[in-house]
């Protein structure tokens, strides 16, 4: 787990945002600003999701947009824990004021969770 200063919630970033921020070098520092807005107030300017297209269950997590076509999207522990339906809820033995970061990419990509 990593902090960031003096935000309020703590990052942790799943393997497949990892390597998804390493593949998108060209925005890299857009989408680490946003990571750390989102890590100051992870409600502002971010949408709940539910089942998208193709038949994914999102609920639980939320996404954040990095550009026009980029999003982030993650989940927030402290509201994704009593979702019963949250497929992604990685926050088991972690603070409530933990955000998890499950992927990062263009639309298409990341609401399919790749």
């Amino acid at each position: 787990m990593q902090k960031f200063g003096m935000n309020e919630y703590q990052a942790f970033y799943e393997g497949r945002f990892a390597r998804n921020l390493s593949r998108y070098s060209n925005i890299r520092q857009r989408i680490k600003r946003r990571v750390e807005q989102i890590l100051k107030n992870p409600y502002d300017r971010t949408e709940r999701l539910g089942q998208v297209s193709g038949g994914l269950d999102l609920r639980g997590c939320r996404s954040a947009r990095v550009d026009r076509n980029f999003r982030l999207i993650f989940v927030i522990c402290e509201e994704c824990r009593y979702i019963q339906a949250c497929q992604y809820c990685l926050c088991e033995g972690r603070e409530d004021k933990t955000i998890v970061f499950l992927t990062v990419g263009p639309h298409n990509r990341a609401y399919t969770m790749r």
